[in-house]
């Protein structure tokens, strides 16, 4: 990502493509200088917007994952409807386990200075 023209369509496109290949995401900000030389910012300016910047990848990659599940929700739907609705199946354990696995996705799709 650019750090001064930020997010742009081919970022969104790559995230997806990345999700879709079940890639492990790593976000690397570009031209951090520019910051500085070009757009004249100090410091903590420029550190606000690296901030921000972050915030908008984050906010893209959540509603990417939102979009993947409301999709994998409606095919769950779907498939339930072909089946015969009559049997009854526990399906807690399943929705237990596919709420954890958004839960660990979502985190590594979260990026955070701290965490690398």
């Amino acid at each position: 990502v650019d750090a001064v023209e930020g997010m742009c369509a081919r970022t969104h496109q790559v995230l997806r493509e990345a999700h879709s290949h079940q890639l492990v995401p790593l976000l690397v900000i570009n031209k951090l200088d520019r910051l500085c030389t070009d757009l004249c910012l100090t410091p903590t300016e420029a550190y606000v917007r690296i901030r921000n910047l972050i915030e908008s990848v984050n906010a893209a990659s959540a509603a990417m994952l939102l979009s993947k599940k409301h999709e994998n929700e409606n095919d769950e739907k779907d498939d339930g409807n072909n089946k015969a609705e009559h049997k009854e199946q526990p399906q807690d354990k399943d929705n237990n386990k596919n709420s954890d696995a958004m839960d660990e996705e979502e985190i590594m799709w979260t990026f955070e200075p701290p965490k690398g």
